[in-house]
């Protein structure tokens, strides 16, 4: 380490100067940061495989089978499939095991 010298220095800086620092800091972010884009209620397959933890072909499947709520582009290929019809599906789908209140209780309770 020859030739370098380190020195730690303590600032004192009084808490209304870094309130004020901080609502100009986060004020310049709000103005100069792209606003973020509203999420889409639609997805595609891909999407819809994820948002439901399913492979590929499970969803094929289902949608062949009209088993699953999808849109179909007229005349054409792509399927859409909207989150909120998915969630209906899964609750009507996916029976409640009787249990969920147990669940409810435990998980907050472990806190």
């Amino acid at each position: 380490m020859s030739g370098q010298l380190t020195i730690a220095c303590t600032l004192q800086v009084p808490e209304e100067l870094v309130r004020a620092l901080a609502e100009q800091v986060a004020a310049h972010l709000a103005a100069t940061m792209p606003s973020p884009r509203p999420v889409s209620p639609w997805l595609d397959l891909e999407g819809a495989c994820e948002y439901l933890c399913f492979t590929r072909d499970q969803l094929y499947k289902l949608t062949a089978a009209k088993a699953i709520p999808f849109r179909k582009k007229r005349g054409g290929q792509g399927l859409l499939f909207h989150r909120d019809e998915l969630d209906r599906w899964l609750q009507a789908a996916y029976e409640p095991t009787g249990c969920a209140d147990e669940v409810e209780l435990w998980s907050s309770t472990e806190q």
